[in-house]
């Protein structure tokens, strides 16, 4: 897996969400200049274009969902893993100037991303299994204009066209 969109300018303590909030992907998205979807955690809303889990499942669809959103995010937390064993200097603090970190950050991004572009991939095991489980969820939503509730109901709908 690649990065599409690095932000580098938070605080390591910031939650993902609201560095998600502020960044140019977000931006993107909602403006239609990409088109796709997410996963993410019950951190963050969800938006139509943005899919959470939900918080207490009612029913057996919405168990199946939740279990197949988090096989969904297991890709991504184990893509930060590789680029952490890929480039140790990433897990380590180190006392360099602000600029000369964020710059560490971003070239060890672009240095993965051409290193996923040449399939110089570290090992692992369960990488074929979880990029199964992905192409097995990959359903196209129409995209809808921004309103209230709409990530709820892009999710509702998923769940019943998929999951019922």
């Amino acid at each position: 897996m690649q990065f599409l969109d690095i932000v580098v300018r938070w605080p390591g303590q910031e939650h993902d969400s609201r560095i998600f909030a502020n960044s140019r992907l977000k931006l993107r998205l909602d403006t239609g200049q990409l088109d796709g979807r997410l996963v993410g955690d019950s951190g963050y809303p969800s938006l139509r274009y943005l899919l959470t889990p939900f918080l207490n499942p009612a029913t057996p669809a919405e168990e199946r969902y939740n279990r197949c959103q988090i096989l969904t995010l297991n890709p991504v937390e184990r893509t930060f893993g590789v680029w952490k064993r890929r480039f140790p200097c990433l897990t380590k603090r180190r006392p360099n100037e602000l600029t000369t970190t964020v710059m560490i950050i971003i070239a060890c991004a672009v240095l993965h991303n051409i290193a996923v572009l040449q399939e110089d991939q570290l090992p692992d095991d369960d990488e074929e299994e979880a990029d199964a489980d992905l192409q097995a969820l990959h359903v196209p939503v129409d995209p809808v204009q921004a309103v209230p509730g709409e990530g709820l109901a892009v999710r509702n709908a998923l769940v019943n066209q998929l999951f019922t």
